[in-house]
This record gives structure tokens, C-alpha cells and sequence, in this order.
């Protein structure tokens, strides 16, 4: 019984420590995501109907506005099939759908928690991944619809801050307490020398050990955040980070489902392997430089 209590104030004084970590960063995010989503969501929107060119800068700019939209993939492809029917070109959406998928503001606030460099990079792999999808589109999807947005009607519903705040709250606790509870669990009870092993000393395979188990354990973005934190103090190397943190908002079930909903099973399966593939490369690529 004593071991018992023992073991329980242990885990409980490691997730105290964790939630004390993690907070701020979470609790800001909240905020400025919900104040992006009420007060600027409107004039993002208008931005992107105003992109037609086919220039690099365009997409450029499109891929960063996917990633300042706060919404959700339930809540940006609406606006994407909003933006289609007002005669966004398909380049310009997919640019600004694929980084919206793999980050948004809140998300990269929490990112912090892993340190600036990791916050910074991952920033820069969502703004590529959009960009270069965008690319790819123009040049290889030219002529062809890649997206079909008849089941949408364009509906606009105007959102209060402290609403849309309190609905984030509610999404995003429940996942971000079991991600604490699962790190503090597997910090007690897995011998570091497991995630180095399977990590630290395969830097190759690591990358494909990550993003395979994005596909079941990314739930929320915030709830992985403590994870990812102790997998790199055990020894995860910054390339399999990453290839976790791009991989599993594309393969979060969420997202997929979301996605699929704009686009036919063929286009679907493509996106799906362009987005891990970027992963998996990138990955491969962080891997080598830091």
C-alpha cells in the first residue's frame, strides 16, 4: 500500500510539474488564436480571395495565411470551399489548406515549450510543405479539379472572443491533460535507454519509427507537446520531432476526414502521401543539419 501511494505522488507531482510547464504556453495560445479567429479570420479570408497570380510569391503567401488561420480542419474546409466557389484558384487553396493542416497559432505558441530552435523550425517546415503543395498543384494539376465543394454552402456565422475562447478550452484540455498524464506515466515506468534506442541511435530509422507512431498517439497538438518534450530529453533526435509533428496533424483521423470531404478518393490518397512523404524527407533532412 505504501509503495501504491507512493507510486501515485510521484505521477501526480509529475504532472503538476508538467501542467506548471506547459500552461503558459497553452493559455497564450488560446488567446491569440481566438483573437486571430474573431477579429482577423474575416480579413485572412478576404486576403486569399484577393491571390490569383500564378508566382511563386502568391503561394508563398498563401501557405503563410493557411498557417495564421486559428480554425480547425472541421472549421477551415468550409472557409477553403467558401474561397472555391469565389474563384480561388486550386493552387492558392491548396496551399493554404496543407499549412493550415500541419499549423496554426495556438499550436505554435505551444511549440515553445520545446524550445525556440524546434518552435522556429517547425514553423519553417509547415510554410514549405504549404508552398511546395501549392507548386506542385499549379504545375501538375494544371487543368484538372482537384477540389469539389458541392455539398458546401457558403454560410457566414459571427463569432463573440470569450465564446470562441471557452469552445478552445473545452476542445483542447481534455487532450492536453492525457498527454501530460501519458508523459508523466511513460517518464515513471519507460527506461530512457528504450527511446534512445529506438531514436538516438538510428538516426535513419528514427525518422520512420516517429511518423509511424504519429499516426495513433497525434490526437491533439497541444496533448503531444509533453511527449515530444521527454522523447528528446531521452534521447529523440530534432529530425524524428519533426517528422512526428508534420506527419500527424495529416494523418490525424479529424483532418483526414475533413479533407476528404474536398476531395475525391484518388486526389485524398495523394495528398495524404505528399504531405508524409515532406515529413518523412524533412525529417531525414533536420536530422542531418542539427
Amino acid at each position: 500500500m505504501e509503495t501504491l501511494v507512493h507510486e501515485f505522488y510521484m505521477v501526480g507531482n509529475n504532472i503538476l510539474a508538467q501542467l506548471r510547464m506547459i500552461s503558459p504556453y497553452w493559455i497564450t495560445g488560446l488567446v491569440v488564436g481566438s483573437l486571430v479567429s474573431v477579429y482577423l479570420s474575416g480579413r485572412i479570408a478576404a486576403k486569399v480571395v484577393e491571390l490569383s497570380a500564378e508566382r511563386l510569391w502568391v503561394i508563398c503567401l498563401a501557405s503563410f495565411l493557411g498557417m495564421a488561420s486559428p480554425l480547425c480542419m472541421f472549421g477551415t474546409v468550409p472557409l477553403i470551399a467558401a474561397l472555391g466557389q469565389k474563384g480561388v484558384p486550386q493552387h492558392i487553396l491548396a496551399s493554404f489548406m496543407v499549412s493550415s493542416v500541419l499549423l496554426n497559432p495556438n499550436l505554435w505558441l505551444v511549440s515553445f515549450v520545446l524550445g525556440l530552435e524546434i518552435a522556429l523550425t517547425r514553423l519553417l517546415l509547415a510554410f514549405l510543405c504549404g508552398t511546395l503543395a501549392g507548386i506542385v498543384v499549379l504545375y501538375g494539376f494544371r487543368g484538372r479539379v482537384l477540389f469539389s465543394f458541392g455539398r458546401f454552402e457558403n454560410r457566414k456565422k459571427k463569432k463573440a472572443f470569450l465564446p470562441d475562447l471557452l469552445k478552445a478550452f473545452r476542445i483542447t484540455a481534455p487532450y492536453l491533460l492525457f498527454g501530460v498524464i501519458l508523459t508523466a506515466l511513460g517518464e515513471r515506468y519507460i527506461p530512457p535507454e528504450w527511446i534512445a534506442g529506438m531514436f538516438g541511435t538510428r538516426r535513419g530509422l528514427g525518422v520512420l519509427f516517429a511518423t509511424t507512431l504519429s499516426v495513433p498517439l497525434y490526437i491533439c497538438g497541444a496533448g503531444t507537446i509533453p511527449l515530444i518534450r521527454a522523447w528528446l530529453f531521452a534521447g529523440m533526435g530534432t529530425g524524428d520531432a519533426m517528422a512526428f509533428m508534420l506527419a500527424g496533424p495529416a494523418t490525424k483521423l479529424n483532418n483526414l476526414s475533413a479533407v476528404k470531404m474536398i476531395l475525391g478518393t484518388k486526389h485524398f490518397l495523394f495528398y495524404l502521401a505528399f504531405v508524409v512523404g515532406f515529413a518523412i524527407l524533412a525529417g531525414w533532412g533536420i536530422g542531418f543539419v542539427m
